[in-house]
């Protein structure tokens, strides 16, 4: 690393920085490793621009790291606004497999230069914006057919375009809701007055984050059973809409009502069921310490579920201040995931407290539910425990990933198959 540091003399004394004071203050930050044997290092810099990178091959790899085949060293601008989220940009591009295996092949050094050029440009370039006439006739058409359709909401997903904002004006008179992975609000505002949904996409799917953007503005009491909705969209920063879905909330979420007792549980608040979706997405991503683990969620009244499971292992939560052991506090997140690889179940407050885990819940009647081939006892016990009492359960499979929503004794999926 310090070979390549040295290639920026010239440019670091033009901002005054000494290429060699720096080399002689200490080891450089120690690199991190990337798949396929690429080692990066980031050195924070006093500068003006964004990030400078130099690289440097080896093809037999170090004398005292073999598998390296790829030094990379970022030297990241702290004067600049946007850098850090371009250096992110870049670094979650070098994790991708494809893009990089152009540098890893052997070629000369010339054409190693412009493999460098074209794969960091590749990387970093933000996409070019398209004809935003064309962009406003797909939505004047798209409104036009939602209500020729009778739809009553339009679902619009905004992180397709930059300058969505701007179009917002072709659905005057209708109920708009709008979807986003990011914080889509200015400085806090929402200044257009329209109801945003923050929903993470998990899946190469585009339909998945569709059904969970749809469950919560059902849970919000955005959107009712009855409404007909208009689903706007295309791939995220793709500068382009290519995406128009028209769907009946009604027929698509019917198996998840009961006049009864409805979407989810009165004593549950709608924030505590999203946050348990996001923990089931995460926990079915990432598995606990590179192994695959399945889950079992179940929220409802504490009062009213706790004569009907018991514990398989000690409370692990037992004894600790209702505040510490909320789900919607932050810092759980890491404690949950870890009780996940317990057998059993968690039991949710409908406040987000949690209550147990590695429980046994009491799943009556179960020898009459009917699911889909390949589930096991989890999902089984879910679907009865749901119908014979007034809670719901989110259930990560194990062998798949796959993530379901149990209510009144019916499955609902919210993922595909995520493992294998």
């Amino acid at each position: 690393m310090e070979e390549l540091l040295r290639m920026f003399t010239g440019t670091l004394a033009r901002e005054g920085i000494d290429c060699e004071k720096i080399l002689s203050a200490g080891p450089l930050p120690k690199p991190w490793d990337l798949p396929n044997g690429i080692a990066v290092t980031c050195l924070p810099i006093p500068a003006d621009w964004p990030y400078m990178a130099a690289v440097g091959r080896c093809p037999n790899g170090l004398s005292e790291r073999k598998d390296v085949r790829l030094l990379i060293l970022l030297l990241v601008g702290t004067r600049t606004q946007g850098g850090q989220e371009e250096v992110f940009r870049l670094t979650h591009a070098l994790h991708d497999t494809k893009r990089m295996y152009p540098l890893l092949r052997r070629q000369t050094l010339e054409s190693f230069r412009r493999t460098v050029v074209e794969t960091f440009q590749e990387s970093t370039g933000q996409p070019e914006e398209k004809d935003p006439s064309a962009i406003a006739s797909f939505l004047q058409q798209a409104f036009h057919l939602a209500v020729a359709s009778c739809c009553t909401c339009i679902l619009f997903f905004a992180d397709a375009i930059r300058n969505w904002r701007a179009h917002m004006e072709h659905f005057a008179g209708m109920k708009c809701i709008v979807i986003s992975e990011q914080d889509v609000t200015v400085s806090g505002e929402n200044v257009l007055s329209l109801p945003i949904l923050s929903v993470s996409n998990y899946s190469e799917h585009r339909l998945v984050q569709l059904r969970s953007a749809i469950l919560l503005a059902l849970s919000r009491n955005i959107l009712q059973l009855n409404e007909k909705v208009c689903c706007i969209g295309g791939l995220r920063g793709s500068e382009r809409l290519d995406s128009l879905l028209i769907l009946s909330v009604a027929e698509e979420y019917q198996v998840l009502f009961n006049a009864r007792r409805g979407l989810i549980p009165k004593d549950v608040k709608p924030e505590v069921f999203e946050r348990l979706v996001a923990i089931a997405h995460e926990v079915a991503l990432e598995g606990r310490e590179g192994h695959p683990i399945g889950a079992m969620f179940v929220v409802g009244n504490h009062e009213r579920l706790c004569a009907h499971y018991r514990p398989l292992v000690l409370n692990p939560f037992h004894g600790y201040e209702r505040r510490e052991r909320n789900l919607l506090n932050p810092f759980m997140d890491e404690t949950v995931k870890e009780f996940a690889a317990l057998d059993g179940a968690f039991i949710v407050a409908g406040d987000g407290v949690l209550e147990a885990a590695g429980v046994m819940v009491d799943a009556p009647d179960s020898s009459s539910v009917v699911l889909q081939g390949g589930l096991g006892t989890r999902h089984m016990a879910a679907a009865a425990f749901t119908r014979a009492h007034d809670c719901l359960a989110i259930v990560v499979s194990q062998s798949t990933g796959q993530i379901s929503l149990f209510r009144n004794g019916q499955m609902f999926p919210l993922t595909g198959k995520i493992i294998g």
